[in-house]
């Protein structure tokens, strides 16, 4: 069963963000429409050619898809994107501030028409305010948002690797839109939803607001450790790995000091009494803890670790994670059939036993036009006399 095996989406995306949202969609099962500019496409398709000439970042968020080329700026392609809408359930779009209106498909645009449907807007920092006519790119909002100035050595901040914003957007996206269909469903009722990418950061930020709130504290940068604990990340070994724990209580600390580092004088240390102790005077603490473990290899403390049920892991490269048994056991990596071969790719990440999900692969530009076409009555001469105009 395909949750949304009856829900029409089109998609007007680029890059990140929405691509990703749509890719969800389509993962549960909803027919997703990706417009593109013809003879271009999306600019995701051009950041690389690793996987068989097609770019890493298209095949991530680009499955499930059908891709169909059409000139908004002619007036018959703006026609036929309505069409489009008409037979849709939601509409997504992440065009830069403003596009949308200009080209006339907007929401203003298209509910006139079709007043059920579900138009979702993601956009750096929303339709309106003293933002709202900026771009704003992961890397950007990374910035914008605090990110870079807490992540990082306490000498060099750091962007964090993976597009964070992009996939928060995407995913506040997918849950409004679920939300939204799932409104109509009682009500009859479509709407138009915003999605922000400096919004969605800002409900990340976890703990670190009332921090500020409460106690004018800013974040450091800290590196591999917690602004909140303390011990906690990895720590390196005699061998020269790392090992991975979290001591998250007072329950822990002890067993810590007492049965694995074999120092119980640390708990008598006023200094360490209480975590925030711990915290405060980390600077103590930490090289201390750390000139401990350095004196075994990662196999000793892993055991003693494991012994007395706190929790640890290892500190892996991607090949580890992507080899991992943990990740061969969820058969999260799985392939895509394309015509050039099988394409791995990382599955859904949610297991069901009632639940299944799609699995079709990304499409080439515009392969998808003539057959999207013809299901909303076009000709095959009509067809061409629109390719013939630069419509589609």
């Amino acid at each position: 069963m395909l949750a949304l095996e009856d829900i029409t989406v089109v998609s007007l995306e680029s890059g990140i963000s929405a691509p990703l949202c749509t890719r969800l969609l389509g993962d549960f099962g909803a027919e997703v429409i990706k417009v593109e500019r013809p003879g271009v496409g999306d600019v995701n398709r051009h950041w690389d050619s690793v996987v068989d000439g097609d770019s890493s970042a298209h095949v991530w968020v680009d499955r499930n898809k059908l891709s169909v080329e059409l000139n908004l700026k002619s007036d018959e392609g703006t026609a036929i994107f309505h069409e489009l809408v008409d037979e849709a359930d939601v509409v997504v779009q992440n065009y830069s501030p403003g596009v949308v209106d200009r080209l006339g498909v907007g929401y203003d645009d298209v509910v006139e028409t079709t007043e059920d449907i579900i138009y979702l807007n993601i956009s750096g920092y929303g339709r309106d305010g003293p933002y709202s006519d900026r771009k704003a790119y992961d890397m950007v909002m990374q910035g914008e948002t605090g990110l870079i100035l807490m992540n990082g050595s306490p000498d060099d901040p750091a962007k964090i690797p993976l597009s964070v914003c992009d996939i928060n957007a995407a995913t506040y996206g997918t849950i409004s839109t679920l939300l939204a269909l799932f409104h109509r469903e009682r009500t009859g009722e479509g709407q138009e939803l915003d999605v922000t990418m400096f919004g969605g950061m800002l409900s990340w930020l976890g703990y670190f607001p009332q921090k500020y709130w409460h106690n004018d504290e800013l974040p450091e940068r800290i590196g591999m450790r917690h602004h909140l604990l303390t011990p906690y990340g990895p720590h390196e070994t005699a061998d020269d790995q790392y090992i991975n724990f979290a001591i998250l209580s007072e329950a822990h600390w002890e067993l810590l000091c007492e049965a694995v580092l074999e120092q119980p004088d640390l708990l008598c240390d006023e200094r360490f009494a209480t975590n925030e102790d711990r915290v405060e005077h980390r600077d103590v603490l930490e090289p201390t803890i750390e000139s401990l473990i350095v004196d075994q290899p990662r196999d000793y403390w892993a055991n003693r670790l494991d012994e007395v049920g706190i929790p640890w892991g290892d500190v892996n490269q991607l090949d580890d994670v992507l080899e991992h048994p943990q990740t061969d056991h969820l058969d999260l990596v799985k392939d895509l059939e394309t015509e050039d071969g099988p394409i791995p790719y990382i599955d859904t990440p949610i297991d069901s036993d009632t639940l299944e999900f799609a699995a079709e692969p990304m499409p080439n530009l515009g392969e998808d036009t003539d057959d999207v076409l013809a299901a909303l009555g076009y000709s095959s001469e009509e067809i061409e006399q629109l390719r013939a105009d630069d419509v589609v």
